[in-house]
């Protein structure tokens, strides 16, 4: 195991000076231990959302707020954090007792927080920039903000989300939504591996039908 960490150690760019915490992070639920990545994966995502914040503002000194949504939307979504995992080869460290390999994002959302509680901010920031904010990416649409802005604007209500299905097992769930505005007949549906993802496909769809309907012209595409 000893061997394994150097490894990832290597790969990540940063040696831990408490490898309990790396354990921990590279550890799924479905492992008997007394400690999964789950704590970690929780604090490392509100670290990550708070280094990609700051850096873009700082770097985009004359950008709008949905402009830096967006883009920040773009670097911290599932699936770009996922392709990041898949980069530093994290299924090979990745302690586990499930048929499949568990979604990575997760994971690399464990190494931040576990790089935070082991040597503060600034490492955690250069361990973000050197494996997740290395490259110039298109933003996002947050498409549930926009809908729900012209929902509240329009019609004086917000978007109601409703949970479809539920379906596979933990570490790699489906979830499926509809998306509605209350009195409007159109209804978006979204899926997704996480619950924001599939309220994002659901908004987008949403927003898709109302824009070919002559009522809603005031929609932007």
């Amino acid at each position: 195991m000893q061997e394994k960490l150097e490894e990832i150690e290597s790969a990540i760019g940063y040696r831990f000076k408490n490898r309990k915490l790396l354990e921990q992070a590279l550890t799924h639920p479905s492992y008997e231990t007394t400690g999964s990545y789950e704590r970690l994966e929780f604090l490392g995502d509100i670290v990550l959302d708070a280094i990609v914040g700051i850096i873009l503002f700082k770097e985009y000194p004359s950008a709008e707020e949905s402009f830096l949504t967006d883009l920040k939307s773009a670097y911290v979504n599932s699936r770009y954090l996922n392709n990041v995992g898949v980069t530093l080869k994290l299924e090979r460290f990745i302690r586990h007792k499930s048929h499949e390999v568990p979604r990575l994002d997760n994971f690399v959302e464990g190494l931040i927080g576990a790089i935070f509680l082991d040597s503060g901010w600034k490492r955690a920031e250069d361990f973000v920039k050197k494996t997740i904010l290395n490259k110039k990416i298109e933003p996002i649409k947050n498409y549930k903000n926009i809908l729900s802005g012209l929902s509240k604007k329009h019609f004086g209500i917000d978007t109601h989300y409703e949970l479809v299905s539920e379906k596979g097992p933990p570490h790699k769930r489906r979830y499926v939504f509809k998306a509605r505005i209350p009195g409007i007949k159109y209804i978006g549906r979204g899926m997704g591996t996480t619950k924001k993802e599939a309220h994002m496909q659901a908004a987008k769809d949403l927003l898709q039908k109302l824009s070919k309907c002559k009522s809603f012209s005031i929609l932007p595409d």
